[in-house]
């Protein structure tokens, strides 16, 4: 049997980037958002985190969760907004994970209220209510 290996034309020596390939240190602090890439991405994993328990919880605890995280996030988002035309490595952290988990965020809210809706119609019409 016959392997294939890559090998580049002219190999980084030890200690160099290829060619074409700079580095990020998303581990930074950048000054305008006061987290680095890496914080905000934690952020992100948390409001993940949060979203995988919302089917044992009560619906007011998912609409406090979501809207929190969901704020914090909308607050990174325009502080990110505001500099990622100068450090464009951070649009891709907002285009790319902020606003779908933002997105989500809603969709959860969403479903919350309706949930929170029904509960309340069905405790008005258990207790007499109109």
């Amino acid at each position: 049997m016959v392997t294939a290996k890559l090998v580049e034309a002219n190999p980084p020596r030890e200690g160099q980037l290829p060619r074409g390939m700079p580095m990020l240190d998303t581990s930074q602090v950048h000054v305008a958002i006061g987290r680095s890439i890496d914080q905000v991405r934690e952020e992100i994993d948390d409001a993940f985190a949060a979203m995988k328990t919302f089917f044992n919880r009560e619906p007011d605890e998912i609409l406090r969760l979501s809207s929190g995280h969901s704020a914090r996030l909308s607050e990174l988002a325009v502080k990110i907004q505001r500099i990622e035309d100068f450090q464009r490595e951070w649009r891709n952290v907002r285009v790319r994970e902020i606003e779908p988990a933002m997105a989500d965020l809603e969709r959860q809210l969403r479903t919350a209220s309706r949930l929170h809706s029904i509960r309340e119609l069905d405790w008005k019409m258990e207790t007499g209510e109109r």
